[in-house]
């Protein structure tokens, strides 16, 4: 079934369910961070540090990287987290934009005592913190892979699509317009993250490129789907003139990903699930070990 939170807002709540209880956190913790607290869990070893970032509203203490651990930290020094107000990190100031996000994450890992470089992967919304985490802290950052992400521009045109007086006797294309117009207000009671969405939307926009650094973009079958329009994003009840925005930016994502840096591969799961990790974890394990020539 398609839902008009494809990449963001489909809260599943994932319990790993082949947690090798011997595999042991090297430190795991609350750690704080200016005023409040965020969780970190490592699985430190001397190989190249990996940092796990996690999708919206979803926290890295779930479990359902596990797996993905087990096998990736023959190849890397693993570390993943809980973002402020998810899973066992302690509630902050909101709102917040990714940017914010993003400094948390390195003072997180400087009290730690996670030391720079690292690599990042993570899926949906976690490419949004990766990218200004290149941004902010570029020379901290070695390459990323980016699974089934959200598009750049996916909350923007949500807010921004719907003419203003908008109106219409069709329940469900009335729903999906307040959801989306909520986008606006960070504090949105449907949104578990008080993001700034808008304010995000600029500041990644005009952030760093990854430059040549290698960045490899899982997709579903289903993003596939949406990028060649089989079928298209909205339900056929959506007007053409409101669905034509979220068709443009769902066309031009293997390009605006592919200019991301002069070292992108786009690849594509044969799965329909979003969550890669869970459902293609070949996949995902065999992409993120090539970064380092792993595979």
């Amino acid at each position: 079934m398609k839902s008009y939170l494809a990449f963001i807002f489909l809260l599943v709540n994932f319990s790993s369910t082949a947690n090798d209880e011997t595999l042991l956190p090297t430190k795991k913790g609350l750690y704080d961070v200016g005023g409040f607290k965020l969780y970190l869990e490592c699985y430190e070893n001397d190989k190249p540090k990996l940092i796990l970032e996690q999708g919206y509203s979803r926290a890295g203490s779930d479990g359902a990287w596990m797996n993905n651990v087990k096998r990736l930290n023959k190849t890397f020094s693993i570390c993943l987290y809980d973002r402020l107000g998810l899973g066992k990190s302690e509630k902050g100031p909101v709102p917040f934009t990714v940017f914010d996000t993003a400094n948390w994450l390195h003072e997180l890992l400087s009290v730690a005592n996670v030391k720079p470089p690292y690599y990042f992967a993570g899926g949906s919304y976690a490419s949004y913190i990766i990218r200004a985490y290149n941004h902010l802290y570029t020379s901290d950052v070695l390459g990323a892979v980016f699974i089934d992400p959200g598009i750049y521009g996916y909350f923007h045109t949500m807010a921004t699509r719907w003419p203003d007086g908008f109106e219409t006797e069709n329940k469900d294309l009335q729903d999906i317009m307040e959801f989306e117009l909520g986008v606006k207000d960070p504090m949105f009671k449907n949104m578990a993250e008080k993001v700034d969405h808008l304010k995000s939307y600029e500041l990644i926009t005009a952030s760093k490129t990854f430059e040549g650094k290698p960045l490899i973009v899982l997709f579903s079958k289903t993003s596939k789907d949406y990028i060649n329009q089989t079928p298209r994003y909205d339900e056929p009840f959506v007007p053409d003139s409101i669905a034509k925005p979220m068709n443009d930016l769902y066309a031009n994502a293997i390009n605006s990903f592919k200019a991301l840096s002069t070292d992108t591969k786009i690849i594509f799961s044969e799965s329909k699930r979003h969550h890669l990790h869970i459902a293609d974890p070949d996949l995902v394990v065999s992409n993120i070990e090539s970064l380092i020539g792993g595979n």
